[in-house]
């Protein structure tokens, strides 16, 4: 059983439907429509901070209520939807029931469901989540069928979907590396070369614009550690061609933007009064804050909605900044709701700051013994992933 994914980023796909759907008889209906997926425990980033808060969020993901192990096409329903019903939506395809939730309410539960509510799976890892986000929260029409009359219904969905995350928190474009480098290159793109692989704690010496044995042997660390080549005997072993710089500019990407994450919130403050309807960064790190301290059963989305109003309550009721629910202020982020918020954000950059500078600490004095020794070291970007 899993918990709700509700989202607030647009749909942008095409439309996908079973292509038998025409041939049976089925009934018109509104749904309210969000997604969930299955977190993985190697993710480059989670939401909510980390693997285990992810799966309280969006439940273990290996099956679904019913026993049935998770597909694409996987729905979660209310409970008077009997397991095997199919669906199908514009701009999706069709699914069937499998599932259910405890935010998974018929119209009107919850004040999110206009309609009855569906959750879709949407895969697994790093691309279910940002399908996950992609999807967002949707009222549309569909189609259901009973179980009785979707035996000749197709089963297919689209995943085309884009990170959302990214394109919020304006997250640079991987750099791209063209020139083709090997021992006794020199210039500028051996600099830059040296630069990215220090960077990612593959390289400890001099930045001087040549390729000689050390960077070599950086670039085969690389190579392998990535998966890359399969042996130091390989062609290509220690160059750096097409697919390691493939590979490096990944590398170099996925460490950027993890950085840039954190980075933007070891800087960030609630600065401005934030109340339903808003949208922009500060809702979203409310919303992790509340669903850190499961206050809040879906993913922050950067929209302050009803749920993160009702959450938001709950954290003021518990934090004793208001009496009661309907007290002035109740649901709103205010000047004394801001504060106690900034100060939680100062206590937890402080013990993040702590942990990385102790991490990294560790990590460089390891990479260099094992540099030195000539043996293969692992990407210093690991620990800088929100996990």
């Amino acid at each position: 059983m899993k918990r709700i994914l509700s989202l607030a980023i647009a749909l942008a796909a095409q439309t996908v439907v079973g292509l038998n759907a025409q041939a049976a008889t089925g009934e018109a209906r509104e749904f309210t429509v969000t997604g969930y997926y299955s977190p993985l425990p190697n993710q480059d980033y989670y939401v909510t901070g980390s693997y285990e808060a992810e799966k309280r969020l969006n439940g273990h993901g290996i099956q679904g209520a019913d026993g049935t192990p998770v597909f694409p096409g996987m729905i979660a329903a209310p409970s008077s939807y009997a397991f095997g019903t199919v669906v199908c939506l514009p701009d999706f395809g069709c699914g069937s029931v499998h599932d259910r939730g405890g935010a998974i309410v018929e119209a009107g539960g919850r004040n999110i469901a206009r309609h009855d509510r569906l959750d879709l799976w949407m895969g697994y890892g790093d691309e279910g989540l940002a399908r996950a986000l992609d999807l967002g929260l949707w009222h549309t029409q569909g189609t259901l069928y009973e179980p009785s009359e979707a035996a000749g219904i197709d089963i297919a969905v689209n995943f085309k979907a884009v990170t959302p995350i990214a394109r919020l928190l304006n997250i640079p474009a991987a750099k791209q590396f063209v020139e083709k480098l090997y021992k006794g290159s020199q210039g500028k793109e051996v600099e830059e070369l040296q630069k990215a692989l220090q960077t990612l704690g593959f390289y400890i010496g001099t930045i001087n614009g040549k390729f000689e044995a050390e960077l070599e042997q950086a670039v085969l660390n690389f190579q392998l550690t990535n998966l890359v080549i399969d042996s130091e005997t390989e062609a290509g072993a220690g160059g750096f061609g097409p697919k390691t710089q493939a590979a490096l500019s990944a590398a170099l990407n996925k460490y950027e933007t993890q950085k840039a994450l954190i980075e933007r919130w070891s800087d960030f403050n609630f600065e401005d009064n934030l109340s339903k309807g808003k949208r922009d960064e500060s809702v979203l790190k409310l919303q992790e804050i509340l669903v850190q301290r499961e206050l809040l059963d879906h993913q922050p989305t950067g929209y302050f909605g009803n749920l993160t109003k009702e959450a938001l309550i709950e954290f003021q009721l518990a934090e004793g900044l208001i009496e009661t629910a309907t007290s002035a202020g109740a649901g709103s982020v205010g000047p004394k709701t801001r504060e106690l918020l900034n100060e939680l954000l100062v206590a937890e950059n402080e013990q993040q700051a702590a942990d990385q500078q102790a991490q990294l600490a560790f990590m460089n004095q390891k990479n260099e013994l094992l540099l030195l020794a000539g043996l293969n070291v692992g990407p210093i970007s690991n620990l800088i992933a929100k996990k």
